[in-house]
């Protein structure tokens, strides 16, 4: 893995455009087979500030220049819908020039919305610059992911739903510190429809998580949930159980003395994955993020983290919105191997590491016209560690200017 140099990362400034994109009414740049077909581009460009690039307590900071172009294409006819897009990211940065990126992505749907059987089958490749506050570093890697979900009416007020999943990060620069990860996810739920706004479900997700230490982590999770109105004016949908969590160790693995063998660990805990949203008026909405469960960090450790998360958007006028948001989160270090050994520790290298993240921001987009816009944005990040190497403050501020036709 690299030193931390002059790092570079999508810049806050960038993501923010990007999410500024997708809504814009624009008309599509090419439209044949009578509509049917349409294709649209999509650039921007932006500048910031960002006073912790590398997400560690030595807070170094940079000015960085952002942007990028894109193609989408949609078919909206047939019995198949298809929406694929093809772009590139950029970032330099003024001190950090190492860090400087070009990051391409590519994705594809094909999803069928009518008849008995509905779904869609999706694929994504990308390659991600940022900064990772697990280590401290920036790091590079190219993600991929394929995704098959559907839904099919059993009886009555009874459906079935499903998802199959596998998604893998490949670390440009793993070196001894990082790993890369695979994860394939099959999950069920059984619904009844209980009212015309409500449907309650009972699932069970199984996930198996590997990494290229040769360690896997199996999770299978049972749980009951709610979907459509989750409260009087929250609708979305909240799932709520237990996780069963097991690792599963190479045979050389060994605890620090280099003698006692170890081939397993089991924990078990809540899981949680609610996402609703609360339309308050016409103009103003807030949407509400809850989630619990294991996962496996990109240093190879196993972790339990909690999250919550509050969005809110005000529509001033056709041309004028902002946004607010505040987060906090908690993730618990359970085990793992050290620097990339056949050597396991509890915790993280066999000591106790906790971190506690809490994030607010702001944001403010204009509208020129159906193809241009200008956002802006600002981020507040502080990470709190047991460990004091892990603890640090991140201020980001950016400026953009995002177009589509």
């Amino acid at each position: 893995m690299r030193s931390p140099r002059p790092h570079r990362t999508p810049s806050p400034l960038g993501a923010g455009l990007l999410a500024c994109l997708a809504p814009l009414p624009a008309h599509a740049l090419f439209r044949f087979n009578e509509g049917r077909d349409q294709v649209y581009v999509t650039t921007y460009v932006g500048t910031g500030y960002d006073s912790n690039v590398f997400a560690n307590k030595n807070a170094s900071g940079d000015l960085v220049i952002n942007g990028g172009a894109g193609m989408e294409y949609a078919r909206k006819s047939g019995l198949i819908g298809v929406n694929a897009s093809l772009g590139w990211d950029f970032g330099n940065f003024a001190s950090y020039s190492n860090e400087d990126f070009l990051n391409p992505s590519a994705s594809l749907e094909l999803s069928k919305g009518t008849g008995r059987t509905t779904g869609a089958l999706q694929l994504n490749a990308s390659r991600a610059s940022r900064a990772d506050p697990t280590v401290g570093l920036r790091t590079d890697s190219w993600n991929y992911g394929a995704n098959l979900n559907y839904r099919y009416p059993i009886m009555d007020r009874y459906s079935l739903s499903g998802n199959i999943g596998w998604d893998r990060i490949d670390y440009q620069d793993e070196g001894a510190t990082l790993v890369d990860l695979d994860a394939y996810t099959i999950s069920t739920d059984l619904f009844y429809s209980w009212r015309s706004d409500r449907d309650l479900l009972a699932g069970y997700r199984y996930r198996l998580s590997e990494s290229s230490a040769t360690s896997q982590g199996r999770d299978d999770s049972i749980y009951l949930g709610i979907s459509g109105r989750i409260l009087s004016k929250l609708s979305g949908t909240a799932r709520v159980g237990w996780t069963f969590h097991k690792n599963t160790y190479p045979r050389d693995t060994t605890l620090p003395d280099l003698l006692t063998h170890v081939s397993e660990d089991t924990s078990d805990g809540l899981y949680v994955n609610l996402s609703g949203t609360w339309p308050v008026t016409k103009k103003a909405s807030f949407l509400l993020s809850l989630g619990q469960d294991f996962s496996t960090s990109s240093t190879n450790f196993q972790t339990e983290t909690s999250t919550i998360n509050l969005e809110g958007k005000f529509a001033h006028n056709v041309k004028f919105s902002t946004s607010a948001h505040v987060g906090a989160g908690y993730t618990n270090y359970l085990s793992g191997f050290v620097d990339n050994t056949p050597v396991f520790t509890p915790g993280f290298h066999g000591g106790t590491r906790a971190d506690y993240y809490a994030t607010a921001g702001l944001g403010a987009s204009y509208v020129f016209n159906n193809h241009f816009t200008l956002s802006a944005t600002y981020t507040y990040y502080e990470n709190c560690s047991n460990l004091p190497s892990f603890t640090f403050v991140r201020h980001s501020v950016g400026l953009t200017l995002s177009t589509r036709w």
